[in-house]
């Protein structure tokens, strides 16, 4: 009978264990959906996590060079039609001095601007636009881990989608055009050009 009731009260005590992580995962769980929509992971390499060193197969990217503002290599990616992204023709990556991935740039072209920029506005925060009528097209969104912009020339045949992993604008580039302000160290005098437009 001891045996039985020792059997039960651990039965009991894993039960009320089983319960109390239950309890607490669902508790936790709606916050969770809500912080992986917003964070940047554009062709499922995360800003700020994805190592360029572990870019797998090797056939679907080529080093192009180092990033001399980030400190890493830059690598271009192939084959793109396995993304299954309309208008997609150009992927680059540039990653920081710890291998991390701190820019993406994505050039489509612009048939496909609509499309994108109403898909960027869905997932991610808007923090400004340019007007419609604008010269040169902007927008800038807001994600957990970092920022987008969307960049393109009122006639131009294609227009760029930047993901800057958090910080990575503002440590390697100033746009404030401050007299009293030092440029960030390393920091080239107008940013890098991904793609032409």
């Amino acid at each position: 009978m001891k045996a039985l009731s020792r059997l039960n009260m651990k039965q009991f005590t894993l039960l009320c264990a089983a319960l109390l992580a239950s309890v607490s995962t669902h508790a936790a769980s709606p916050a969770q959906p809500e912080a992986a929509g917003n964070t940047a992971a554009p062709l499922g390499l995360e800003l700020g996590k994805t190592r360029c060193s572990r870019l797998a197969p090797p056939q679907n990217h080529a080093k192009t060079g180092k990033s001399e503002w980030a400190g890493g290599d830059t690598v271009e990616l192939k084959h793109l039609e396995r993304f299954h992204l309309p208008g997609l023709t150009r992927v680059v990556l540039n990653c920081d001095g710890q291998d991390a991935v701190a820019l993406i740039t994505m050039t489509f072209e612009r048939p496909a601007l609509e499309e994108v920029r109403k898909k960027l506005d869905e997932r991610y925060a808007s923090l400004r636009k340019t007007e419609a009528a604008a010269e040169n097209g902007y927008a800038e969104w807001g994600a957990a881990n970092g920022s987008l912009e969307l960049l393109y020339g009122r006639d131009s045949k294609h227009f760029t989608v930047a993901y800057w992993a958090r910080g990575a604008k503002a440590r390697y580039f100033s746009y404030s055009g401050g007299a009293n302000q030092k440029p960030a160290a390393a920091a080239p005098a107008a940013p890098p050009q991904p793609a032409s437009l």
